[in-house]
C-alpha cells in the first residue's frame, strides 16, 4: 500500500464515534458524537460526520472508508450510513460493518475467538477469518443487552424505587445523580435515548463498587450475559473470550469472577477498540 491512499476508519457507538486515519503506517485517532442509523435520521447523522471530521481529515483524500456501527448488518441501516459517507466522501469506497465485527478483529485481528460488547448495549459472536460466523442477537434494551450498561442501569433503579435495597441508597442515589423518581421515568420513557439515560446511571454503582450490594447488581447482570449470550453459542473449546466496552473495562474484575462461575477465561478487554482496528487494517492493507 503506498503512503499516498488513505482510508478512515469509524468505530461508531450512539453516544460517541471514534475515527482513525491512516496512510498505511501513521495512524491520527479523533473522536466525535455517535448515532446508531437504526434511529438517527440522515440529517443528525450528516451533521455528526462532519462536525468530526473537520480540521482532521481531508474529505477529497480519502480513499477508502471503512465504518463500524451498530445496527451496520446490511439493509436501510448500512444503506443510510453509506449515503452519508458517499455524500461527505465522494471519491471514497465504502464499506459497512456492524460493531460486533469491530469487536471481533479489534480483538483477535487474523485469530479466531467469542468476540463481545458491553457498553451502553451488549453483543457476543465467534469470530473467525475476519468476521462472525455466528452469534445471538442481543434484542435492544427492553428485551435483553444482559450486562450492558442500559440493562445494568435499569436494574439499578429497579432495585431502588421497588424498594428491593433499604433506603438509605435511595437518598444517596438521588443525591449524586441529582436526580429522582420523575427524572428516571421521563429519562426513560420520554426521551429520545432512553438506553443512554439509563447507561448514564452506571458511574454511581462504579463509585460504590466496594458495596455488596452495588458489586451483586453488576455481577447478577454478568451472569445474565453468559448464560444468554456466550453459553449458548456453537463454540470450539479453545476459543478465547474478548470483550471491547466501557462496561467490560470498568467492572473487569467482576466480570471475570463471572466468566470463571461459567468455566470460561478471559482473552482480553479493550475499553475503546479504534487503535487495534487501525492496527488490522494496515497489517491487511500490507498483505
Amino acid at each position: 500500500m503506498s503512503k499516498n491512499n488513505m482510508f478512515l476508519i469509524a468505530d461508531c457507538g450512539a453516544t460517541k464515534c471514534d475515527w482513525a486515519v491512516s496512510d498505511g503506517d501513521n495512524v491520527n485517532i479523533f473522536s466525535g458524537n455517535g448515532f446508531n442509523p437504526v434511529h438517527t435520521g440522515v440529517e443528525a447523522m450528516e451533521k455528526a460526520v462532519s462536525q468530526a471530521v473537520a480540521g482532521n481529515v481531508d474529505p477529497g483524500t480519502i480513499d477508502e472508508i471503512f465504518f463500524y456501527g451498530a445496527g451496520c448488518i446490511g439493509g436501510d441501516a448500512s444503506e443510510k450510513v453509506s449515503g452519508v459517507l458517499a455524500k461527505i466522501f465522494p471519491s471514497a469506497k465504502i464499506n459497512t460493518h456492524s460493531d460486533l465485527v469491530a469487536a471481533g478483529r479489534a480483538l483477535f485481528k487474523t485469530d479466531s475467538g467469542i468476540a463481545a460488547i458491553l457498553g451502553t448495549g451488549c453483543n457476543s459472536g465467534v469470530y473467525i477469518d475476519g468476521d462472525i460466523t455466528e452469534h445471538i442477537p442481543p434484542m435492544g434494551y427492553i428485551l435483553g443487552d444482559e450486562g450492558s450498561g442500559a440493562s445494568i442501569g435499569k436494574r439499578l433503579v429497579n432495585a431502588i424505587y421497588k424498594r428491593e435495597i433499604p433506603d438509605m441508597y435511595r437518598q444517596m442515589f438521588e443525591r449524586e445523580c441529582m436526580i429522582g423518581y420523575d427524572d428516571v421515568i421521563y429519562g426513560v420513557y420520554r426521551s429520545e435515548t432512553p438506553a443512554q439515560f439509563l447507561a448514564s446511571l452506571v458511574p454511581f454503582i462504579n463509585d460504590h463498587i466496594s458495596d455488596n450490594i452495588f458489586r451483586n447488581l453488576v455481577l447478577t447482570e454478568f451472569d445474565l450475559f453468559f448464560n444468554r449470550n456466550i453459553i449458548r453459542l456453537n463454540r470450539p473449546k479453545n476459543f478465547g473470550i474478548g470483550f471491547v466496552g466501557s462496561i467490560a473495562y470498568n467492572f473487569a474484575d467482576i466480570l471475570k469472577d463471572a466468566a470463571r462461575f461459567h468455566g470460561l477465561s478471559i482473552y482480553s478487554i479493550i475499553q475503546r477498540p479504534i487503535q487495534r482496528l487501525a492496527e488490522y487494517h494496515n497489517e491487511i492493507k500490507k498483505l
